[in-house]
């Protein structure tokens, strides 16, 4: 049962944290596209 929930446990974080990753990089490529317009 331990081990269950250790899984349930790691795959919820990493979900997490995956999720937290790409809402970085869309916030970066968005930052990155606003400094492209202000050069142009």
């Amino acid at each position: 049962m331990h081990t269950i929930r250790l899984i349930i446990t790691l795959f919820f974080s990493g979900t997490a944290v995956s999720l937290l990753a790409y809402q970085f990089v869309e916030i970066v490529h968005a930052f990155i596209d606003f400094i492209l317009e202000r050069h142009s």
